[in-house]
């Protein structure tokens, strides 16, 4: 059974993808810290992880590409790491590869919960047949490299 971190400060996003995940036979831990999410990413094999976290009160803000920075620093196999958003459009979704070159994908939480499935399925897939994170950008269109 896959591990998937959902790293967000939204209590109810969260609680939506958390159950939707769990009913498709996944473990899922959520976080509304990154920094505690930093503490705990080894244990996972994905990551949806929000573009705007706030941080711990009294830190210095860290965004979700800078979360996604720091796993790749810290991991010498990091889970696969999506950046995810309502702040992304599905039609801009390629164009958001910029904000995170790191990120296995960049979503937009308007795509359908079906839509996010598939790509979490897909690269998990990808993973277990390559042994390694190669990555994958992700489009509403489809798998680009």
């Amino acid at each position: 059974m896959y591990r998937i971190a959902v790293v967000d400060d939204n209590e109810t996003w969260c609680f939506v993808i958390q159950r939707f995940l769990q009913e498709k036979n996944f473990t899922v831990s959520t976080f509304n810290n990154a920094h505690e999410f930093l503490a705990e990413s080894q244990k996972f094999d994905l990551a949806l992880i929000d573009f705007s976290i706030p941080a711990r009160r009294h830190q210095r803000s860290m965004d979700g590409a800078e979360v996604i920075t720091q796993v790749r620093r810290m991991l010498r196999q990091p889970p696969i790491l999506l950046l995810i958003s309502a702040y992304f459009p599905e039609e801009c979704l390629q164009e958001t590869g910029q904000i995170c070159s790191e990120a296995d994908a960049c979503l937009s939480k308007n795509l359908t919960l079906q839509q996010i499935l598939a790509v979490i399925e897909h690269l998990l897939q990808q993973k277990q047949d390559r042994g390694v994170t190669e990555t994958t950008r992700y489009s509403t269109s489809g798998f680009i490299k």
